[in-house]
């Protein structure tokens, strides 16, 4: 019976501290680093949106522990002897950070940071011809982990918090890197995120 009284207390505390919302953002760094050589070329069709659900643990003394599932698109073209391949894909980011808060009434700085796993799902090819579930030369690791870094701004506003914010990851392998060195998918990721939470 004590247990549950101490639930039934603790549940509006668990709930005013437990926040989830949208995040919404813009790539600033392409997905691919491409390049061309003589009759071979290579050619990045970033996809500028990123965008998924959020939920962050809201902590004493300014803490906080987030965790986001992030949305992108990504493409490239490959041009050999005036023929065009390619293929295009999507990904998810799973990042989990630590945030810690500056003290402010309205609005409140902070800096984040924390651990990342990325997935490629639904990669498709075009132009070639292939065998069912063939995936393309240049694949390298459809999953990997980075390093997160982010800082920004949490504003209160009338029933929401609204937190501009820009974000590094240093991803710890190439998911993508042709033979050749044209195509490589890019370690370094940057970009600009708004989060909306409730």
């Amino acid at each position: 019976m004590k247990i549950i009284c101490l639930f039934i207390v603790a549940a509006p505390l668990f709930a005013q501290t437990l926040q989830f919302g949208v995040k919404a953002g813009i790539p600033v760094t392409d997905f691919f680093d491409t390049a061309t050589s003589g009759q071979i070329s290579y050619s990045s069709l970033t996809r500028r949106y990123t965008v998924g659900p959020t939920a962050e643990l809201r902590l004493p003394f300014g803490l906080g522990i987030e965790v986001d599932a992030l949305y992108k698109r990504f493409e490239y073209e490959h041009t050999e002897d005036g023929a065009t391949s390619g293929a295009r894909g999507n990904y998810w980011e799973f990042p989990l950070l630590l945030k810690v808060r500056a003290p402010g009434a309205l609005a409140r700085p902070y800096l984040a940071g924390g651990f990342s796993f990325r997935t490629i799902q639904g990669l498709t090819e075009f132009g070639v011809d292939l065998l069912p579930g063939g995936d393309p030369p240049e694949l390298r690791d459809n999953s990997t982990r980075g390093v997160v870094v982010a800082g920004g701004l949490e504003i209160r506003a009338p029933f929401v918090r609204i937190s501009p914010e820009a974000r590094y990851t240093r991803w710890g392998s190439r998911a993508f890197d042709s033979n050749n060195g044209l195509l490589e998918s890019n370690r370094n990721q940057f970009e600009f995120l708004l989060g909306i939470t409730f």
